[in-house]
């Protein structure tokens, strides 16, 4: 997933990096590998924060066309990419976030459109939430029973905690 993710920057790296006269040529691997690990750092806190986190990161895979700037997991990604391109490069911050705000958006649109593109399997829902998934690195039934029961294996049944925990005490039930 890291590799197609990187192939997918490096696609579109053209007038925000490549051609990017604030970015030196020698710098221009170095950040598009810097763009890779801000979508997928940013992209695995999410998802591993439970909650809403998961689904947000759902939601931004599924695509649904819209402006993509507005989502706030985009945001963040921006955020961070620019962050990078400022603290490596010096590249000054109207420019880091000119950068960030072209490439980073583009490419996770992509990243949608392939996701849901049944005859491209460079990238699946599977792959990407195991790349972003666990510490042992699969995403599957037990990571998602984890957001509704709150935790961890540390995390005893009927805590209280995660999705359930919140339902059960709005609707009085004990802790």
């Amino acid at each position: 997933m890291l590799e197609n993710l990187l192939q997918l920057v490096t696609q579109n790296a053209g007038d925000a990096i490549t051609n990017n006269p604030q970015i030196p040529n020698e710098h221009n691997e170095a950040a598009v590998q810097d763009a890779s690990s801000s979508i997928m750092d940013v992209l695995g806190s999410h998802a591993s924060s439970g909650g809403g986190g998961l689904s947000g990161v759902l939601d931004l895979l599924k695509g649904g066309g819209g402006d993509l700037t507005s989502n706030p997991i985009v945001s963040q990604i921006i955020q961070q990419f620019s962050g990078k391109l400022q603290n490596n490069y010096g590249v000054d911050g109207a420019a880091a976030q000119s950068t960030a705000s072209s490439l980073i958006p583009q490419v996770l649109g992509q990243l949608a459109n392939k996701t849901n593109d049944a005859g491209d399997s460079s990238f699946n829902i599977q792959s990407i939430l195991g790349s972003l998934g666990g510490a042992d690195g699969k995403f599957d039934i037990s990571d998602a029973l984890n957001l509704f029961h709150g935790g961890g294996a540390d995390n005893a049944e009927g805590s209280g905690g995660g999705i359930l925990g919140k339902l059960t005490g709005l609707f009085g039930g004990s802790k």
